[in-house]
């Protein structure tokens, strides 16, 4: 059974992340907690390219944080409103924090 979650940046109201394996704290927390705080210390303000990084991460780093590496499934990108029946979203914030929330 999936854990479902969703990944939102902050500043980019339009879109989202969909991650449909793992999205509990513990597997998923980590990466994006490491990510953000890197991503944030050098570009705080800059949610389009912090999105997209998000994305190249989510490859570049599967094995380092035990990302699902399926290349067909797994991963997407929808419009906020979208229910995707998610069981976790998490917010990457400017300040490089990262909010977590049962849905």
């Amino acid at each position: 059974m999936a854990t479902r979650s969703e990944i939102i940046v902050e500043g980019m109201d339009e879109v989202k992340v969909y991650k449909h394996w793992d999205g509990y704290p513990e597997a998923t927390l980590p990466w994006l907690k490491w990510f953000n705080r890197r991503f944030s210390d050098l570009r705080p303000n800059d949610y389009g390219y912090k999105f997209a990084q998000l994305l190249r991460s989510s490859i570049a780093d599967a094995k380092a944080y035990s990302l699902d590496e399926s290349t067909v499934t797994g991963w997407g990108v929808y419009p906020m409103n979208e229910d995707m029946g998610t069981e976790y979203r998490y917010i990457l914030r400017k300040d490089g924090g990262v909010s977590v929330e049962e849905v």
